[in-house]
């Protein structure tokens, strides 16, 4: 029988093979390709997310001292570690807020989510998996483990009853909290090449870090860290991406859930809703066109009118086969809703997004 103890210890060693981790596998072009871009705010919610970032920022880098270390170069390996290790802990909070909101919405209103909730989940771990990267570096004590705790649960307050406020501020606050993320590592990065942080320059990668990148095994920490700068650089453009989308629209910026442990089915189902919403219109005039009396439905009188089917040269039996099709509810009226469902079907995207 194995102790608990034993079984704890083999948790934590890095010896074990860890398959439960499938993190994303990024090639050399992605990682090198990384921009530090920014969005400029074009009105009050995109200023005030901005705003709201800057102030957060300014203040964690005047009390963490990194403004005063960075001025003089004193940054060092250490003070390194704890930015990141705080910062990840807080930032694997608005992924699973807005995840968990948007599934209880989905539920309440028995409605489906449109392939949002498995990004912003899958945005959630992988910033918890920086934090687990973070922690085979060195372990806090139990003082900063406080301000943690202190730290988590203030935002945790404030971006919950924020995203039920308005999801879209929280979305963009989330891409310029991106910004400033790819900023700080690319930061880390440079001082790296420069021969600032020589730890860092030679140690290897951790086996669990190395791991979940699919690194080779001559990978170093510098690599990992260029990992973890493409992560948030693709977190930026998704919540940048979902704030400029309405809560009930389909998340197209799924390529990166390819590249995680989610089904990579969503990635179609994404494409399949673009191309419906492109057809949506088109077919919307279409309807108008074969509804001649402009009542708001069709009838068989109209569909016998309607040049469409006369090109296809229709029997009677065929036509009436098709309008009661069309007809789901057997009132001898096709609405557009009824028009539109069959059209949906016709076409392969039965809704099936998630």
């Amino acid at each position: 029988m194995v102790r608990p103890s034993t079984v704890a210890n083999l948790l934590h060693d890095d010896n074990v093979s860890q398959k439960t981790m499938t993190g994303p596998s990024w090639s050399a072009k992605e990682l090198t390709g990384v921009q530090r871009t920014h969005r400029p705010p074009t009105d009050y919610v995109d200023r005030f997310a901005y705003l709201t970032v800057q102030c957060l920022r300014f203040g964690f880098d005047v009390v963490s001292g990194y403004m005063v270390k960075k001025s003089f170069g004193a940054m060092r390996e250490p003070d390194w570690i704890r930015r990141i290790i705080f910062l990840e802990t807080v930032a694997g909070v608005p992924g699973m807020v807005a995840g968990m909101l948007r599934h209880l919405h989905s539920l309440r209103l028995m409605r489906r989510d449109y392939g949002w909730i498995h990004t912003l989940l899958a945005e959630a771990e992988n910033e918890r998996m920086h934090l687990l990267i973070a922690l085979k570096l060195r372990q806090p004590g139990p003082f900063f483990r406080f301000f943690v705790l202190v730290g988590q649960c203030g935002f945790l307050a404030f971006y919950t009853l924020a995203y039920l406020i308005c999801p879209r501020y929280c979305h963009r606050f989330v891409g310029y909290l991106e910004e400033e993320a790819v900023h700080t590592y690319s930061t880390l990065l440079d001082q790296i090449d420069k021969g600032t942080l020589p730890l860092f320059e030679q140690m290897k990668a951790p086996k669990f870090a190395a791991e979940y990148y699919k690194l080779d095994k001559e990978a170093t920490l510098r690599d990992v860290f260029e990992c973890i700068r493409m992560d948030e650089s693709s977190h930026r453009d998704t919540n940048h991406h979902l704030g400029d989308l309405k809560p009930t629209e389909p998340n197209l910026m799924v390529d990166h859930l390819s590249k995680h442990h989610f089904s990579s089915h969503h990635l179609h189902q994404a494409t399949t809703a673009v191309a419906w919403k492109l057809k949506e219109a088109t077919l919307r005039k279409e309807f108008q066109i074969l509804d001649k009396n402009k009542d708001g439905v069709l009838t068989l009188k109209e569909l016998r009118k309607a040049e469409i089917f006369q090109q296809l040269d229709l029997d009677e039996d065929e036509l009436l086969k098709l309008f009661s099709d069309l007809d789901q509810n057997s009132d001898d009226e096709v609405s557009l809703e009824e028009f539109m469902a069959v059209m949906r079907k016709l076409g392969g995207f039965d809704g099936s997004l998630e």
